[in-house]
């Protein structure tokens, strides 16, 4: 009986097949006709695999890892295309794949540069927003390269640039403000340096978009700094971090929208008088005391004040710097010369040391 049912299978299944064949066939040749047909009324062209527009392939290629971004790359043409258009580009030692153990680091720094340069070249321009340069690791870097690399980005129209270069580099970087006269400079939104000469000067008209800028080990003058903080109306965030040349830093009142403001390690730093009505947050640490003048900011609700071999730094700021800060709802305090730990009378304000 078994053999039986299964011989009438076979043969139910074998008188089906001349049928559904030509059925199929039929049916795959009108399909395959009529995609022709839209294809040729739309004047795209047909893409092998999954037809997904444009746009869910990028999305889904800019949710990648960058290593794996640019794997799919190499193997899609698809992927190659929004490859060339990638708006988010982080491009480090890390992210490349260069940290591994056992590589000469003379050896990969010359990789890393050559691998960014080629990313950046292949790149077309359409579409980048966000440029990150984590050259730390590269004590020699040709400023050809860097002023490449940053003259694609500007033409793209990015909006965030992060370029961090070597503390021991053998010679300084004078950043490329010229580029910024092309026009698409004036996209710049957040704009992150470490380790390079800056110097903004006041004909520059691309700064009217800054919302952050972050500075360490920067060279940039008094003067430098003022002119390009009155030409920052829409600046949020201040931060100042080792910048050596500056002695005295002056907020101009059009930041009516600068919140916080951090002045760290800048050895020079004798005075800060800032007045920007809305910061709310205040940081300020170095060896040294700073004279500090808020042109009574109301909005300032937090307060670290950290000098390491000052004394009479909580005196300085019972007697001088609160009376205009009335609305400071925490002080941290921090002094190897004062060791002191005091709750206001009012109990809004704590200071910690």
């Amino acid at each position: 009986m078994r053999l039986m049912s299964t011989k009438r299978h076979r043969q139910r299944r074998r008188r089906r097949t001349p049928h559904d064949g030509l059925i199929a066939s039929f049916c795959k040749k009108k399909c395959s006709l009529r995609q022709q047909d839209d294809y040729s009324q739309s004047g795209a062209r047909p893409r092998p695999g999954l037809d997904l527009p444009e746009d869910i392939y990028r999305h889904i290629h800019a949710l990648m890892p960058l290593r794996e971004a640019a794997r799919a790359a190499c193997v899609s043409h698809t992927f190659l295309q929004s490859w060339r258009c990638c708006r988010n580009l982080t491009l480090s030692k890390e992210t490349l794949g260069l940290d591994g153990n056992g590589i000469d680091k003379d050896e990969m720094a010359r990789d890393l540069i050559s691998k960014v340069d080629g990313i950046l070249k292949n790149h077309s321009g359409v579409g980048m927003k966000k440029l990150e340069l984590n050259l730390y690791c590269c004590r020699k870097v040709d400023h050809c390269y860097l002023n490449s690399w940053l003259r694609i980005a500007f033409r793209a129209g990015i909006e965030e640039l992060t370029m961090l270069l070597s503390l021991i580099s053998e010679a300084e970087y004078n950043f490329p403000c010229s580029l910024l006269f092309s026009g698409s400079g004036k996209s710049i939104r957040y704009l992150k340096l470490s380790s390079c000469v800056f110097r903004p000067t006041a004909e520059l008209d691309c700064w009217r978009r800054l919302k952050e800028l972050w500075l360490t080990n920067v060279l940039i003058t008094d003067d430098e700094l003022e002119c390009l903080l009155s030409n920052s109306s829409m600046l949020e965030l201040l931060w100042l971090f080792r910048c050596n040349e500056i002695v005295r830093v002056k907020i101009p009142c059009q930041l009516q929208r600068l919140s916080f403001l951090r002045a760290g390690q800048c050895r020079k730093l004798q005075e800060i008088e800032s007045n920007a009505p809305n910061i709310s947050t205040f940081d300020i640490s170095g060896s040294n005391l700073v004279k500090i003048s808020f042109g009574g900011a109301l909005q300032v609700k937090n307060m670290t004040i950290m000098c390491s071999y000052q004394p009479n730094v909580i005196w300085y700021t019972r007697t001088k710097l609160m009376p205009s800060v009335l609305n400071v709802e925490t002080l941290h305090i921090s002094s190897c010369n004062d060791v002191h730990s005091k709750r206001c009378d009012d109990h809004r304000v704590a200071i910690c040391i």
